[in-house]
């Protein structure tokens, strides 16, 4: 496990809405964050060459609508992750998850920045360690997919094996 595997804006930016909207806890409402609390507009597009998109001068995210909902999901957190590690910061280009972005010639560290943000966005460590051993589905719990939720048991220490 190489670098953080956990974001303080996240967590932050979850505690900021559930203290305006209130709501359950789980899921997170990534969707309603990103456009009742962000002021993003979020759509899906059949027409996408990666999984997401988002363009910071529209404010606007676009989805991969071929991609099954726990997939869109992580790709909105991923996306939300970008306007608040990078644009809100004033650090990254002007369109996120291009597909030369997200290439194996390109740069990642951005991209691993957003992966480390959706995770915790969408399966907050204090709640995926609570949730570990009461619940057999977890990514049904959390939303998201069994891929996702191994990478994160792993990245949390959780299991020993590396999800393959």
């Amino acid at each position: 496990m190489g670098g953080p595997v956990t974001d303080p804006r996240a967590y932050a930016l979850r505690e900021r809405y559930h203290a305006h909207f209130g709501g359950a806890e789980l899921p997170v409402p990534v969707e309603r964050i990103a456009e009742d609390l962000l002021g993003l507009a979020v759509a899906e597009r059949d027409d996408l060459a990666v999984s997401g998109m988002l363009l910071p001068a529209e404010r606007e995210i676009y989805v991969n609508a071929e991609d099954v909902p726990a997939r869109r999901r992580f790709t909105l957190a991923h996306e939300v992750g970008h306007w608040v590690c990078q644009c809100l910061e004033g650090k990254g280009p002007p369109v996120m998850c291009r597909a030369e972005d997200v290439s194996e010639s390109a740069d990642r560290t951005l991209e691993r920045e957003a992966n480390v943000f959706a995770a915790e966005l969408l399966m907050p460590e204090s709640a995926v360690r609570a949730e570990f051993a009461r619940d057999a589905d977890l990514a049904g719990r959390f939303g998201v997919s069994a891929e996702a939720m191994a990478w994160r048991l792993y990245n949390l220490g959780l299991v020993e094996a590396q999800p393959s």
